[in-house]
């Protein structure tokens, strides 16, 4: 009865739009989510009808987890890629300020250290 509430909590959710690479990553997730829920259950040691339900719990759990990770994952890469002109700027600037703030730590004489107004 949980592994039907498991589907269909489950196989609305997507992570690419091409669904050869979607039901390989859900493949991929849903042997993750079998692996760890198997072996916590197996350390705790239920058997039967407890055991299944907390099987298929921990389940759930671990496999919306890795699926809302992928899906941020993907979210800032894409951002990435797409807006890799603003987010190379922006990682120079960071850089230099760090770098700057850096030198001014190094240096107490410096004119980075001066107030300007």
């Amino acid at each position: 009865m949980i592994k039907i509430i498991f589907d269909l909590i489950t196989s609305p959710l997507s992570l690419f739009e091409n669904s050869l690479q979607n039901y390989i990553a859900m493949a991929i997730i849903g042997t993750i989510s079998y692996g760890i829920a198997f072996r916590a259950v197996g350390e705790l040691g239920l058997r039967g009808q407890a055991g299944s339900d907390v099987h298929w719990t921990i389940r759930l759990i671990v496999f919306l987890v890795i699926w809302l990770l992928c899906c941020i994952v993907i979210k800032i890469v894409t951002f990435v890629i797409n807006n890799w002109i603003i987010v190379t700027i922006c990682v120079i600037m960071i850089l230099i300020v760090y770098t700057a703030k850096k030198y001014a730590d190094a240096h107490p004489n410096s004119i980075l250290n001066k107030k300007l107004f």
